[in-house]
Parts: C-alpha cells; structure tokens; sequence
C-alpha cells in the first residue's frame, strides 16, 4: 500500500478514535459503593438487572475524546481541545496532499503530553482503550510520514 494511502487512513481514524471511550471519571469501586446511581429497589432487582444498571452507570461516567476536546474550560485536559483541532487540520491538509511532517511531530508530541497528564491526574485503572488507540495511531501516522521523506 503506497504511504499516502496509509496516511489517509490513519488521519481519518484520528478523527474516528475521538468518539471511543477515553477515561472513566470514576472508578468501579465508587460506582458500585454509590446506590443513589442504580435504581431504588435495589433489594427487588435480580443480578441481570443490577449489572445492566451498572453498565449504564458507567456508561454515562465514560468520556469520550470528543466530552474532553469539546469542554472548553481551561484545566490540564484542555490539551485534548488543541489535539482534536489539530488532528482535524491534518485529516484536512492529508486529503489535499499538503505536507504535514511538522503537524504530525506536534500531533505525537502533545499526545504524549495528554498521556502523562492523565496518569498524573487520575488512576491509570480509569484510561480506557480510547486514549491507547489514539497514541498509537499518533505514533504510526508520524512514522509514516517521517518513513516517506
């Protein structure tokens, strides 16, 4: 496959992976430790209904790469409002054929950066696959823009 193709595809996923899960904003342990998320009648639930509960529950406390990006309130997640804009230029400068190395370098650069911000910030057991995915679609896409030159 010729390299432009490649970074096609890899820009285009870098705007896709932004709706994956990114980081829970609580753990397990506090979910299932606060009731007032599940139903009332706990008491009358079978064990079908409390694990749907709970999914839902964490579902709703799972933010995406677009929530963070899209929160514009300044705080060490706003990096992903930079990122997301940046990889939005490059998605754009990839299908019109523009050169893009210097964009990609500061694309892996500030992933890298949103990475360690998060495990500093929050516990590393609360990252989802969402924010690996994106790093490593980072990296693969600078590789290949870099391999080509």
């Amino acid at each position: 496959m010729h390299y432009k193709n490649i970074k096609k595809i890899l820009s285009t996923f870098g705007i896709l992976i932004f709706f994956l899960p990114f980081f829970q904003m609580c753990s397990d342990e506090t979910l299932k430790s606060r009731p007032a998320i599940f139903k009332n009648q706990s008491d009358s639930q079978d064990q079908l209904e409390k694990n749907a509960a709970f999914d839902k529950a964490k579902k709703n406390a799972t933010l995406t790469g677009y929530n963070l990006a899209l929160d514009f309130e300044i705080s060490p997640l706003s990096i992903f409002t930079v990122i997301m804009f940046l990889n939005f230029i490059i998605w754009v400068f990839t299908l019109r054929n523009f050169e893009i190395s210097m964009l990609t370098f500061l694309n892996m650069l500030l992933s890298l950066i949103a990475l360690i911000v998060l495990c500093f910030t929050i516990p590393f057991g609360q990252l989802r696959y969402g924010i690996f995915l994106f790093q490593l679609n980072s990296l693969l896409l600078f590789y290949f823009v870099w391999k080509e030159e």
